[in-house]
């Protein structure tokens, strides 16, 4: 028979109308032709300079940034679209319920010629109490043939049976020991009093590249070193 550490797998998600700057200016926008061959004087360089920058920012005021509904819709799109997100919406189905959903928070829009990039975090509006979303997790966390001698199928029985799975890996590997209590202590903060319509923070310091499309808006999740992770489990 297979041992039960074997068959814990602890779970993690992977895990991201227009409107106008300000009235368009009148001036026309254009690039400067290079010349590598020629030196300004300094003070004509200077004068160079600033004359440059106030083009440009002429030029900027015509461009048109996605608003927090559009960038949020095209992150949701990504997200349940992308065949490489099947076990993290399963994770959100469990821990938000049939109608949970996540929650795009906007945080910072920058410009990126041409595209934009969104940095912004995600929360879980919880479909259900969070003492049901911690016992359909715990559910997975143990091995079939281990929960089916467990006197009763709820949260306390699956509780305690992953502490003391925890206190008998500490034996062997303390380090993945560690990791599941602090999980279980985690989600446990996180869910224990949460309450269908609440708002649970997932991940913070998320970034997508967001590119005019067509049909509206695409989003293409980006690496960010800044991410971190707060009601999943670790």
């Amino acid at each position: 028979m297979q041992d039960a550490s074997d068959r814990i797998r602890p779970l993690a998600a992977r895990h991201s109308g227009p409107f106008r700057l300000s009235r368009p200016h009148p001036m026309p926008c254009f690039r400067f032709p290079s010349l590598p061959h020629f030196r300004f004087p300094r003070r004509l360089a200077a004068a160079a300079s600033a004359g440059a920058a106030l083009l440009l920012a002429a030029c900027g005021a015509d461009i048109r940034f996605p608003d927090d509904a559009d960038i949020a819709k095209a992150l949701s799109a990504d997200f349940a679209q992308d065949a490489d997100n099947a076990r993290a919406r399963e994770l959100v189905r469990t821990l938000g319920g049939e109608t949970g959903a996540l929650d795009y928070r906007i945080r910072q829009v920058i410009w990126r010629q041409g595209a934009f990039e969104a940095r912004y975090e995600v929360n879980l509006k919880m479909g259900q109490a969070g003492s049901a979303s911690l016992q359909q997790l715990y559910a997975t966390m143990v091995p079939k043939d281990e929960a089916a001698k467990l006197p009763q199928q709820t949260l306390p029985a699956y509780e305690e049976w992953l502490k003391q799975h925890a206190a008998t890996l500490e034996k062997s590997d303390a380090q993945q020991a560690a990791a599941l209590r602090a999980s279980l202590d985690n989600l446990g903060k996180c869910y224990r009093d949460a309450k269908a319509g609440d708002s649970v923070a997932l991940m913070t310091g998320l970034a997508a590249l967001i590119s005019p499309a067509r049909d509206g808006w695409f989003a293409e999740r980006l690496q960010s070193p800044a991410v971190r992770l707060h009601c999943l489990p670790l």
